[in-house]
């Protein structure tokens, strides 16, 4: 165990390094003064990683600024970090966060909504953890990974006017439950999240609850009556999402209420299906 690492030298400001979503590293901002440079090149040679010369790692970062614009200062990224923390949601990668925080406060008030019905989503050891993703595709608005790992995507939450139109479309092709809004994406992705952590088996408690056999008949209403997207997939993971979707936006789906209904009452008696 050393004294000092010289290698680690970089790390001792937060203004020095980036999360680089889309190339899944970290990186130096053009803030980094010339120690820092030589120490990360130094830690990246210790840990056999492809060495960056800092012209690119700039160019990088030049080309997200471009793109999404300047990310949140210091201090409105550590008044969005409290305002997680005192709701038991982690986040991560907001420091390069671009847009209005209103908007992450928003998915942090609808996901502990949530975690009010479901507490384990809120453990400290597995809870929930916001994202900030540049490095998703424009067909995801949002993802769930690792079973709690909410990534969000930068590209519509950095701009609420290009998530709400997006979505809209959706809703008014059926793809989405009707009339929900932008809000109803992290409450699908919720969903996600308490079926990983009760171990839901989201297409039995359907098939259950609406005493229907035939998966192709459940897929058939469901299309009818909840949405397109909640038939998506042959194994119906799907369905536990869009019900969220529905139930927490209190948009009146009947098959969503009683869904979730459901699903509250079995976390409650600590069952699964």
């Amino acid at each position: 165990m050393k004294r000092y690492d010289e290698s680690m030298y970089w790390l001792e400001n937060d203004s020095w390094y980036r999360v680089n979503y889309e190339k899944n590293c970290i990186e130096l901002t053009p803030e980094a003064p010339e120690r820092a440079v030589e120490s990360f090149q130094r830690y990246l040679v210790n840990n056999d990683l492809p060495v960056v010369d800092r012209q690119a790692m700039a160019s990088t970062y030049k080309a997200q600024v471009a793109e999404y614009g300047m990310p949140i200062s210091e201090e409105q990224y550590q008044d969005l970090r409290e305002y997680a923390n005192d709701r038991s949601i982690r986040l991560s990668g907001f420091r390069s966060f671009v847009g209005d925080t209103s908007v992450i406060k928003t998915v942090i008030d609808d996901i502990n909504e949530i975690g009010n019905d479901f507490p384990v989503i809120l453990d400290e050891r597995i809870g929930v953890v916001l994202e900030f993703d540049y490095g998703m595709k424009d067909d995801d608005f949002a993802t769930t990974d690792s079973g709690h790992v909410i990534h969000l995507n930068a590209f519509y939450f950095s701009d609420i006017d290009k998530l709400k139109e997006a979505y809209n479309t959706g809703v008014s092709e059926g793809d989405f439950v009707a009339k929900t809004d932008w809000r109803a994406v992290a409450r699908h992705e919720a969903g996600h999240v308490v079926a990983n952590n009760y171990r839901l088996d989201p297409m039995s408690i359907m098939m259950e609850l609406l005493d229907m056999s035939s998966k192709a008949a459940l897929f058939y209403r469901l299309e009818k009556e909840l949405s397109i997207y909640s038939a998506a997939y042959n194994d119906g993971r799907e369905i536990i999402s869009e019900c969220f979707s529905g139930y927490y936006s209190k948009v009146g789906n009947g098959i969503a209420d009683a869904f979730v209904q459901r699903c509250i009452d079995i976390g409650k008696a600590g069952e699964s299906l």
